[in-house]
């Protein structure tokens, strides 16, 4: 027996199984969950006031140091001149004095505090820019009046660079000012200390500034 031929197909019908053949999509972009994205603000928002507290702190620890500092720059520059008159008027007597230790290792601590509050700065910009890389719209946020992300770390980067900047000087007075052999010397150490360069009025500007715009929540 022979096959029983196939019927051909009408150029007007249409192709069953064409039809039928399951239509594949593309995969949609996977979206963050609502309650991811919430999570990730709460979060964000939980490290900033932290962050926020932590340089308002630092800065109040910053102008104390500085305060006493200069109050201590100026005990030593007094001791000091005494040695250097009567140096001069060739009596003998030590160029350091015994009531002059004390004074330099209380400004050598004070120094410390400065480096200290620099690093602590340094980690404080880490942490926001972690903060930063969140998954989400957090760095698109604004937490307080108008800063966002970026404007935080922006403020604490230039912070940073002017703390470390300082802290060197101070460091290099609280070492050196007591071997000052001339009186000009004691001077421009003790003027070095008591009108910084780098956390000088801008740096106050800029807390004053800082401080209006985490004043509000909203």
């Amino acid at each position: 027996m022979t096959k029983a031929n196939k019927t051909p197909q009408k150029a007007g019908e249409p192709n069953i199984n064409a039809s039928l053949t399951p239509v594949r999509y593309l995969d949609s972009p996977r979206l963050q969950s609502p309650t991811s994205h919430d999570s990730n603000l709460a979060t964000c928002k939980t490290r900033l006031e932290a962050i926020v507290k932590q340089l308002q702190d630092n800065y109040a620890k910053w102008q104390l140091a500085q305060q006493r500092g200069t109050a201590i720059c100026y005990s030593i520059e007094a001791k000091k001149t005494k040695c250097l008159e009567k140096s001069q008027d060739d009596v003998v007597t030590s160029s350091y004095p015994d009531d002059l230790l004390l004074p330099c290792n209380k400004l050598a601590i004070i120094a410390s505090i400065f480096g200290d509050i620099a690093n602590n700065t340094k980690e404080i910009l880490r942490q926001l820019r972690a903060i930063s890389k969140l998954p989400g719209a957090t760095a698109d946020s604004i937490f307080y009046r108008s800063w966002k992300l970026p404007q935080f770390v922006a403020f604490t980067k230039e912070l940073a660079e002017r703390y470390e900047q300082e802290a060197l000087v101070k460091k290099e007075v609280a070492e050196n000012i007591a071997h000052s052999t001339e009186r000009s010397q004691l001077i421009a150490f003790t003027t070095l200390w008591e009108f910084p360069e780098h956390v000088d009025s801008y740096v106050q500007l800029g807390f004053l500034l800082f401080a209006e715009e985490v004043s509000l929540r909203q």
